[in-house]
């Protein structure tokens, strides 16, 4: 259906298209996908992803639902404890399996209702997250922030290793200016964009247009943000990795006893 000598770059292009961070830009980077592919003459291919992929089942892109998970790694936790706590690892005649289910759900229907288990609500974050949070923070990037009548705060930050952040490249991204799909994937990621209410209180409900951000809903672009805003405090922990150094695995160090040298 694709040619072999197209498949490496059909895969890039999908991969692009599916970090876009809102419908709009969705909209737009797949009608200029759909132009790419059947100038080069797949038809095939194009028509199998118009009517399939980029129509009835088009909400595979991040940012189609933002803080919902983009994986299934929560319903295979449950799966386990259906194994090792419900049922025992032993295969059950579909009624005994389906009277089990019952039994289940109402059991943990009990335990949220007595608060033995909670819904988490909002994303944790690990001191993983704080260190790069504040490392991001303390660096030299310029950021442009502009704000809105209903108290919210755009920050634009530049990406990757640049320091700062044009007005022109803003409203590239804004009014997605781009005309290829080429241009789509230099453009639409040229510049992230962090959406928050500066309050202490509600900060952790910002987004960011950053795939990271889109996959995990809490990244360092919005940990930094509210450290640079005076929103969050990071703990002390945070602050012993130097700055483009990754933290190691495992706990911190604890400190180095008097007269001992490191």
């Amino acid at each position: 259906m694709l040619e072999e000598d197209y498949r490496e770059d059909v895969m890039t292009d999908i991969d692009s298209l599916q970090l876009s961070s809102n419908k709009d830009v969705f909209e737009k980077a797949k009608e200029l996908f759909i132009k790419k592919w059947v100038t080069k003459k797949q038809t095939e291919f194009i028509n199998y992803m118009k009517s399939m992929w980029l129509s009835t089942h088009q909400n595979w892109y991040e940012g189609i639902a933002h803080n919902t998970p983009s994986q299934n790694n929560g319903l295979e936790s449950w799966n386990l404890v259906i194994k090792k706590e419900e049922t025992f690892r032993e295969r059950m005649p579909l009624s005994a399996f389906l009277q089990q289910c019952i039994d289940s759900a109402e059991k943990w229907s009990k335990q949220y209702l007595n608060n033995d288990k909670e819904f988490v609500l909002k994303p944790s974050i690990d001191l993983k997250g704080w260190t790069e949070g504040y490392n991001w923070a303390r660096s030299e990037k310029d950021i442009i922030s502009k704000s809105f009548d209903n108290d919210k705060h755009e920050y634009y930050c530049p990406v990757g290793d640049e320091h700062k952040v044009t007005q022109d490249q803003i409203s590239t991204v804004k009014d997605m200016r781009w005309n290829t799909f080429e241009q789509f994937k230099k453009r639409a990621f040229s510049v992230w964009i962090v959406s928050l209410v500066p309050k202490s209180e509600t900060w952790r409900e910002g987004t960011c247009t950053c795939p990271n951000f889109l996959k995990k809903y809490m990244y360092r672009h919005l940990i930094g943000m509210a450290i640079r805003l005076k929103l969050a405090k990071p703990p002390p922990a945070a602050k012993n990795v130097p700055i483009n150094e990754k933290r190691r695995r495992g706990r911190p160090k604890f400190a180095t006893k008097a007269l001992l040298r490191d």
